[in-house]
């Protein structure tokens, strides 16, 4: 994830942009229809940004780890977590888990809008499954393919993927160690009059 220096400067009015909210709280909606999500389990948010999704659902799990490779996104989710009273049972670390080793094993990991930002998807997906445990869970919110890069057409340094082929992504979470993967359509973003589906891919880590 390169671009996380800009993110670095958006990160403290990120919350403010209503679209982003209504975003995560689409896709927090869609994850609980999906996953049985339980108060003893723990869960990894990937690329977790201001730590809004995992914000959204800790009443439903046991404890979280928010990541992000971005400094300033860290930074403003250790105090949303502090806001919403939830540091018992939240913390946020900076890290990318392409590159970055992570202690401990997790029931559950989400992210959101994150993945279309990481160039070696294949080794994120095996680092995230080596973090879950035998059975555990993977819900991945991102955009389905958009090939002409629109989505992305402002951001001149945009060196990511312009969204997902949903049968291409299926066959790299088999390749990472993941089994029954299934999309379902979480919500759309609505961008320079356009619409741009958003995809819930959920995965069960093979024991």
């Amino acid at each position: 994830m390169h671009e996380h220096k800009g993110f670095d400067t958006e990160a403290a009015t990120w919350d403010d942009d209503p679209s982003h909210e209504e975003r995560q709280v689409a896709v927090a909606r869609a994850i609980v229809e999906a996953l049985d999500l339980n108060p003893r389990m723990s869960a990894l948010d990937i690329g977790g940004g201001t730590g809004r999704l995992t914000i959204l659902l800790a009443h439903r799990i046991g404890s979280a780890v928010v990541t992000d490779p971005s400094a300033g996104m860290v930074q403003v989710a250790r105090q949303r977590i502090e806001e919403a009273g939830l540091g018992d049972r939240l913390r946020a670390v900076q890290a990318d888990l392409a590159t970055d080793r992570l202690s401990g094993s997790y029931d559950v990991a989400w992210s959101s809008m994150a993945l279309h930002h990481v160039q070696d998807l294949d080794e994120l997906l095996r680092s995230v499954a080596e973090l879950l445990v035998d059975g555990g869970r993977l819900a991945i919110a991102d955009l389905d393919e958009d090939p002409d890069g629109a989505f992305h057409a402002d951001k001149v340094d945009f060196d990511g993927h312009h969204g997902f082929d949903r049968e291409r992504l299926t066959e790299q979470l088999t390749r990472a160690g993941f089994a029954n993967v299934s999309f379902v359509d979480a919500t759309t973003i609505l961008k320079d009059d356009r619409d741009f589906g958003v995809f819930l891919c959920t995965a069960t880590k093979d024991a």
